[in-house]
């Protein structure tokens, strides 16, 4: 796997972030106990890094975090991610260990208006897996511009 920068790890926050550009993706991880203020932390850092596409695909990784989040913490990282300079226009694919971390992902793609574009995951292994099979196909919301003028979707074309 190449890289494009290093491993960003934030000190201050449980997680961290990496970049790779030769299969369009966006790593996150994160570890312990995780609240709103670590997610967007690192949100907000990946953003400006200067190798950020909002083209990519992205992987969260919260195999060994424990969320601790409201509803209305998780309200708020929603609205965060539906603004144009946080929004990305790639597959969401998240990896999950237990049953609350799975509530939690699947009320932020809901109130994130995602549910079209995410996955879920128990093993970081098939989440890989799935991106790789998937990494040109354009996720369902999404029109090629090919097919446009016809109203066909990629995934619909393919």
């Amino acid at each position: 796997m190449q890289f494009s920068t290093s491993d960003h790890p934030y000190p201050a926050s449980a997680g961290r972030y990496r970049i790779d550009i030769t299969r369009q993706l966006r790593i996150e991880e994160y570890f312990g106990k995780v609240e709103l203020a670590d997610l967007k932390s690192i949100i907000s850092a990946m953003i400006s890094d200067p190798d950020w596409s909002p083209e990519y695909n992205g992987l969260v990784d919260f195999t060994g975090a424990e969320l601790d989040m409201s509803s209305n913490d998780v309200l708020r990282l929603a609205l965060m991610l539906r603004q144009k300079q946080n929004r990305s226009h790639g597959w969401l694919v998240f990896v999950v260990g237990n049953s609350v971390t799975y509530g939690v992902v699947r009320m932020l793609g809901y109130w994130s208006k995602n549910t079209d574009r995410f996955r879920i995951f128990q093993s970081r292994k098939d989440a890989e897996a799935w991106l790789d099979d998937n990494l040109y196909k354009a996720p369902p919301a999404f029109i090629e511009p090919n097919f446009a003028g016809h109203g066909m979707s990629l995934a619909a074309a393919g």
